[in-house]
């Protein structure tokens, strides 16, 4: 990876001058303090741009995690179907009364496929960043 020793200083758009004018050249002007923005003062964390299949894998395994809870698991799957252009998507989260009959094995698995197809469709950075934004509330840990 090429790294530059300094940052290069902002450029001026050239100007063209007519025929038959001369040019007249002044110092550049001192760059303006651009104004804070409201996502200055936001905290984001997202997943990288290139998220992988690892860093996902080990988002969804953090303390213990089964998968989300019910309504942000539905969350989750309409992201997936957003991403989904065409494809068939995964089995939907285990929700209502399937949540309280099944373990936290079968809800595992079923997340488990969820996210191995978002992996495998190439919608892993959009799934990650959900995921990485839940807090730990929002998670189901098992019993």
């Amino acid at each position: 990876m090429n790294k530059h020793p300094q940052d290069f200083p902002d450029t001026e758009p050239l100007t063209m001058v007519p025929p038959g004018e001369e040019a007249s050249f002044h110092a550049p002007a001192a760059p303006k303090a651009a104004a804070p923005s409201l996502l200055d003062s936001l905290e984001l964390e997202l997943a990288p741009m290139g998220a992988s299949e690892t860093d996902i894998q080990a988002e969804i395994r953090k303390d213990g995690r089964v998968c989300p809870q019910p309504t942000r698991w539905l969350e989750f799957y309409r992201v997936l179907q957003d991403a989904a252009h065409g494809a068939q998507l995964p089995a939907p989260p285990i929700t209502g009364s399937a949540w309280a009959s099944n373990t936290p094995a079968v809800k595992r698995n079923c997340f488990q496929a969820q996210v191995t197809w978002a992996v495998q469709n190439g919608c892993v950075a959009q799934a990650a960043a959900f995921l990485i934004a839940l807090p730990k509330s929002d998670w189901y840990h098992g019993d």
